[in-house]
Order: C-alpha cells, then sequence, then structure tokens
C-alpha cells in the first residue's frame, strides 16, 4: 500500500467531475470487497477508460492502490487504500446499481 496521506488535492468541482466519471465506466459492473478495498468486474472495453482514470485518480490521491486483471472478456479492477480512506474508496467505487 502507498505510503501517502490520505487526501485528495482535487477542488470540490473537480472531484465531482471525476466521480461522475467513475460512475459512468463502473456502471453495470459488480463489486465485491477485499481485503482493504473492492473488487470490480465490468467488461473488458472498458479497460483503457479504467486504465486512464486509474492514472488519474494516482495524481489526486496518491494513497490508492490500482490493480488492473485482464481475464478473457472481464476486467478485474482492484482498489485498496488505508483504513483512513476507506469511506472515500466506498464512495468513489461503488458501482451504482
Amino acid at each position: 500500500m502507498p505510503a501517502a496521506p490520505v487526501a485528495c488535492s482535487l477542488t470540490s468541482a473537480a472531484f465531482s467531475d471525476r466521480a461522475r466519471e467513475w460512475r459512468t465506466v463502473l456502471a453495470g459492473s459488480t463489486s465485491e470487497p477485499i481485503d482493504d478495498g473492492l473488487r470490480l468486474t465490468l467488461p473488458v472495453d472498458r479497460a483503457g477508460t479504467v486504465t486512464e482514470l486509474a492514472v488519474a485518480e494516482q495524481g489526486c490521491c496518491p494513497f490508492y492502490d490500482f490493480r488492473l486483471h485482464l481475464d478473457g472478456t472481464v476486467l478485474h479492477l482492484e482498489v485498496r487504500s488505508p483504513v483512513e480512506g476507506a469511506t472515500i474508496l466506498a464512495e468513489l467505487f461503488t458501482p451504482s446499481s
């Protein structure tokens, strides 16, 4: 896990925009809890967008740990954070129904 403070450098407006981007790309995905985070499964054709968002997220929230696993027609995205970031992780990465 990265040893960075649990803080986001985005402005409130930029955070809202980023959250909307994550909701869009994660729409229809499934999630399951893992140690220190979530494992999301979504169509593999979203891998490029997910990767771009994960890179951008590392720029403002370096405490997140992202792992991508391509598995045939699906992409597994694992996102972990220190316990102090668990609430924001759940808010940002829990897919909407």
